[in-house]
């Protein structure tokens, strides 16, 4: 992957070989929504997104997602078992989310460094492996080994 730094023309080479287990790129936003499809609808209109994963049952409510521009924004509903811890005031961005190579290496590497786990290594959304962290200001982020 090829990004710029601010003010310089010549991109860095983010690859595996040379940054490691490290991030490379941004796997997805995730929106918990008082209406999923209100929230599609408005990532469509308003930015140019498209349908990526119809609107389904996931654990309890609604899930789909859109496609902006290679990002993809995964949208619930809130579900029964929901409370202000998990969701805040219920609505909004709840996390992002970054793909990894080896969920556990870097897991074993965060837990280390002492950064806090609200979710363990384990099994996520369509058949991925996932688990969660707080960054500084309890901003929760998902970290995602696909299959």
């Amino acid at each position: 992957m090829a990004i710029f730094q601010r003010g310089d023309q010549k991109p860095l080479n983010l690859t595996k070989e040379n940054i490691g287990d490290m991030a490379t790129r941004v796997h997805h936003i995730h929106h918990v929504a008082k209406d999923p499809q209100v929230a599609a609808d408005f990532y469509i209109e308003h930015f140019g997104g498209k349908i990526f994963t119809p609107a389904m049952d996931y654990v309890g409510s609604t899930y789909m997602s859109v496609m902006l521009d290679g990002v993809e924004i995964r949208i619930r509903g809130l579900r029964p078992t929901d409370n202000d811890e998990i969701v805040k005031v219920g609505r909004g961005l709840h996390h992002f989310g970054i793909q990894v190579d080896d969920l556990d290496a870097v897991a074993e590497r965060l837990e280390k460094a002492g950064v806090e786990f609200t979710k363990k290594p384990g099994p996520g959304v369509l058949g991925s492996k996932t688990s969660f962290i707080k960054a500084p200001d309890d901003v929760l982020i998902e970290l995602v080994e696909e299959p």
